[in-house]
């Protein structure tokens, strides 16, 4: 009998986690939500419930040591983790933090980590409350956070409605602008502008992105919401999870409200990036979310309540898969979604 030779690579990220999710029960009794959003959802007594999300961070695959700094690291290992609970509109509160760690690295270089961890910590009131460490050949980061639901449930990325209005908090694609600078692979820009002054901007908004919890909460405390996740993977991929989240809709971009920063533009403007690259770029953790039309006052309250630009880029559609509407014309963007740890081969 012919051995099956068909591996994870083959069947892909994104379809082994379709199929566990086949194989599970639905949620079901105290557990109100499992696999398929940014978070579970826990309510084991009267009230709004406990979210909880993990992630894993692995060396060459997530994060490159010759420019990323203990210090940012340790930053953003939780980073990650709080924008799924803002997606969600959660308050965090309690973070399990395990650690693979090779033999030989150096004392100062794991302080440093747990200060850039512990900072970003404490300035969110999340308090450390266990782990676990193992000796590795690689260092590999867990990340387990907790938190409690700001509203009476929780917003999730299953609710968008066609009419629907689309949302983007901050400016999009400057953490993929970051990291092509960081590591080499784009070229300086010595014609346009400050370029120093533009790269480091960019780079910190991928090496230290800012969790958009006080965001999430309001948000999701305003009822006006109908869904919402963060941006990890990239405009186009993660608006792709939230269709087909809600039943398969489709979606309408308009190039002219795009939100780039000034340092993205000078990119754009000097030919060295396109508009589309930037709208498939991860690793923004801005918020992506939708609501009817006439949540637009509050919206706009929200927006100045807590300091963040918040662009209608666009609207929600009956009609499946993502437009962008560029000077009068309807075009098609999109293509599989999301990074895909078996099948792309970059990092």
């Amino acid at each position: 009998m012919k051995k099956n030779s068909l591996t994870i690579a083959d069947w892909g990220e994104f379809g082994f986690i379709e199929a566990l999710k086949q194989r599970l029960p639905k949620a079901s009794g105290d557990l109100k939500l499992g696999l398929g959003d940014d978070a579970a959802w826990w309510s084991p007594a009267p009230g709004n419930g406990i979210l909880t999300t993990t992630d894993m961070l692995v060396e060459g695959v997530h994060f490159d040591l010759s420019y990323t700094s203990a210090v940012d690291l340790g930053y953003k290992s939780l980073v990650v983790n709080l924008s799924d609970l803002a997606a969600m509109g959660a308050q965090p509160s309690t973070v399990y933090l395990s650690l693979a760690l090779p033999a030989g690295i150096e004392k100062a270089w794991l302080e440093s980590y747990i200060d850039g961890f512990l900072k970003l910590a404490q300035a969110h009131g999340v308090q450390l409350a266990g782990g676990d460490t193992v000796k590795a050949d690689q260092l590999v980061i867990s990340v387990t956070l907790c938190g409690l639901a700001g509203a009476a449930k929780p917003v999730l990325r299953s609710g968008a409605a066609v009419g629907d209005d689309i949302y983007f908090s901050g400016s999009l694609g400057d953490s993929y602008l970051g990291l092509q600078l960081l590591s080499g692979r784009m070229r300086d820009a010595d014609d346009f502008g400050d370029f120093n002054e533009s790269a480091a901007f960019l780079q910190t908004r991928h090496l230290r992105p800012t969790p958009r919890i006080e965001l999430g909460v309001k948000l999701a405390a305003s009822g006006g919401v109908t869904a919402m996740l963060d941006v990890s993977d990239g405009v186009i991929a993660d608006l792709g999870h939230l269709l087909t989240a809600s039943g398969g809709l489709g979606a309408e971009l308009e190039v002219s409200c795009l939100p780039f920063s000034v340092a993205g533009r000078h990119f754009i403007d000097a030919d060295l990036v396109d508009y589309v690259t930037l709208l498939s770029g991860g690793e923004d953790y801005e918020l992506l979310f939708t609501a009817p039309p006439e949540r637009r006052a509050k919206i706009k309250t929200i927006a100045a309540e807590t300091v963040v630009n918040l662009t209608r880029i666009g609207r929600i559609t009956a009609s499946a898969g993502i437009f962008m509407l560029v000077d009068g014309s309807r075009k098609v963007v999109g293509g599989r979604g999301g990074y895909d740890h078996f099948q792309d081969q970059s990092s």
